[in-house]
Formats: structure tokens, C-alpha cells, sequence
């Protein structure tokens, strides 16, 4: 009887020495977890990664990670990472609490969580000038939009006279009816930027900012053709925010010249692949891949193409996918 009382409470002291092993690795796993992720920054604007298990000793603990919000979804990925997928075109900022939960083997638990939002998409190939305007007047001092954009407008001054040195002018334009928010072209190059006088309609394109409370367009801006303002700033955007691998979500459609034909229009398949460029920018051409449509034959170097269809990046470079089609076109001869 004896024996039976001693090995009982061997066992039990076994059983409260292991459960209290596995508290202190509860409780390990939240200092982990606390110290990995506190202070992360709370704005998430993109999809992220996240640790999906922690070893302690010769133990491997699973973190399941929850949200409350129905627009984020949690993937545990093959590599054991969890991916946090937020809606990265949220017309409005969107608040939610990112929580951790650890469990041992006896069902206990310890959860920590953390205050997250995504900003709302600052979507600049689709909003109006407007509302780019109006986000602009929102920039910290020396923040920049998410992506180079184009804008039109009439000048309304120009604070730095043409410089025959320099090849530049600084101007300011009105864009809309927003006479309160005006907006400079800082240091402004291109073809006939000499002759530029106030009154004169034009369109810019190039990275705007917030200079100690001046909203402008930062050095190296260009005067384009007021039509391709649009075109302009689809390819503009898609090369400010595309990384390898991603694509848009949406449709675009985007006017450009061909500057070069990669492949040849294909009888077999009736496609061709052209490369375009908007508004001159040629940092910023867009290739049109396997592009198919009334005309697609008849493709040549010089033409001024009108494409629709989903832009990505495909390993560096920014094209329409294949699938693309052509809306319309204006021959160069």
C-alpha cells in the first residue's frame, strides 16, 4: 500500500511538474510572439507574414492567428508561415484586432492581441483629379503619394521664371475648380516649358509631395500632352505599385505609341506583342501581351494604340496580360 501511495505521488508530482513545463511554455511562446510583433507598425497596407509555429526546447507550439474583420482572410502557407491578406483597394480605412492564440497538449491557452488597420487605396490610376488633389492636401511634411501620377490644370502663376541654364520653370496650376488648393510644378521640364504663360492649360506628370507645406510636383516633373493625362497615369501608377508577381485588380485601358513590336503578329494564334508608351514617358512603357483585336495585324511601329485588359508585372516587366484586346487604333500613316 505503501508503494502504491509513493508511486502515486511520484506520478502526480510528475503531472504537476509537467504542467507546469508546459504553463511556462505558454508563457514563453507570448513573450515571443509580444516582443516579435508589438511594435510593428499598426498600418498594414499590405498582405504580410506572420510566424505560424514556435519551438521551445523540444517542443514545436502551433500560433493560430484570428481577426475580427470579414474583409482579411488567414492562410497558413506550406512553408508554415501564416499570410494575413488584407483588401489592399478598401475605399475606406478598415480597423481590426490581429489576435495570436498558443495552445499546449493539456488544452491550455494564451492569446495576445494587437490593434491593426489597413488604410484606405489611394487608387490614383481611378480617382478623379480631384481626389488625388484632396489626398495630396493630406501629405506630412516631405511624404509622397504611393506612386508618381499626371495632373491638368491652367496656370495661375509661375514663381520661378523659365531658365535658359537649367531648361526648367516652376509653375503653379488650378486643377478643377480647386482654387485653394493649388498645386506647383517644381522646376517643370519639357517641350515648351519656355513658353509657358499664365492662363496656359497643361498637364504634368511626375511624384508629388509635401515641401514644408508647399503640395507640388518635386524636381524632375514633365509637361505632357493634356490628352494623355489618363493613359499617363495608368502606366504610372502600375509601375509605382505592381511588385513581381502582382497584378491589378480592376481593368484598365491605356492609349500609347508603339515603340517596338517583341513578337510578331501570329496567324495561328491572331495576337501580337507590342510595347506602348503614354505621354512620351518612356520610364514607363507598358508591354501589351499576346494583344488580339480588330487591326492587331495590321500593327506597326508608330501607331497609337488603345488597349484594355488587366495590368501586372510579370518578372519586371509591367504589361497587359495576355488576353488583352485592342479598342482602337490610329495609324501613324
Amino acid at each position: 500500500m505503501k508503494k502504491l501511495i509513493v508511486a502515486f505521488a511520484l506520478l502526480l508530482a510528475l503531472c504537476l511538474a509537467l504542467s507546469v513545463a508546459m504553463a511556462d511554455d505558454l508563457a514563453d511562446s507570448k513573450s515571443i510572439i509580444n516582443l516579435m510583433y508589438k511594435n510593428k507598425p499598426g498600418s498594414t497596407p499590405k498582405d504580410y507574414e506572420l510566424i505560424g509555429t514556435i519551438p521551445i526546447e523540444d517542443k514545436v507550439y502551433e500560433v493560430e492567428w484570428t481577426t475580427d474583420s470579414d474583409t482579411i482572410k488567414v492562410i497558413r502557407e506550406e512553408s508554415g508561415m501564416v499570410l494575413i491578406d488584407v483588401d489592399e483597394n478598401n475605399p475606406q480605412e478598415v480597423y481590426y484586432v490581429l489576435t495570436a492564440t498558443v495552445k499546449d497538449e493539456a488544452g491550455n491557452s494564451v492569446s495576445l492581441s494587437f490593434d491593426r488597420f489597413v488604410p484606405a487605396a489611394i487608387n490614383l490610376d481611378v480617382l478623379s483629379e480631384e481626389e488625388i488633389v484632396a489626398i495630396a492636401y493630406t501629405l506630412e511634411d516631405q511624404a509622397k503619394l504611393p506612386a508618381p501620377t499626371a495632373l491638368h490644370g491652367v496656370i495661375t502663376s509661375i514663381p520661378s521664371a523659365y531658365s535658359e541654364k537649367y531648361g526648367n520653370i516652376t509653375v503653379n496650376i488650378q486643377v478643377g475648380e480647386l482654387a485653394d488648393q493649388p498645386i506647383q510644378a517644381y522646376r517643370l521640364t519639357g517641350e515648351g516649358v519656355a513658353d509657358l504663360k499664365e492662363g496656359d492649360e497643361i498637364a504634368i506628370a511626375g511624384v508629388i509631395k509635401n515641401y514644408k507645406g508647399t503640395f507640388e510636383f518635386d524636381a524632375g516633373c514633365v509637361l505632357i500632352p493634356v490628352e494623355e493625362v489618363q493613359s499617363a497615369r495608368v502606366a504610372m501608377y502600375a509601375w509605382g505599385t505592381l511588385e513581381a508577381g502582382a497584378a491589378m485588380t480592376r481593368e484598365s485601358t491605356m492609349t500609347g505609341v508603339i515603340t517596338e513590336i517583341p513578337s510578331a503578329y501570329s496567324e495561328k494564334y491572331g495576337n501580337i506583342t507590342v510595347n506602348i508608351v503614354a505621354a512620351g514617358l518612356t520610364d514607363y512603357t507598358v508591354q501589351c501581351y499576346r494583344l488580339a483585336g480588330e487591326g492587331a495585324d495590321q500593327l506597326a511601329i508608330g501607331d497609337i494604340v488603345t488597349v484594355t485588359g488587366t495590368i501586372k508585372n510579370y518578372k519586371g516587366t509591367i504589361e497587359f496580360d495576355s488576353g488583352c484586346q485592342i479598342v482602337e487604333v490610329i495609324k501613324a500613316n
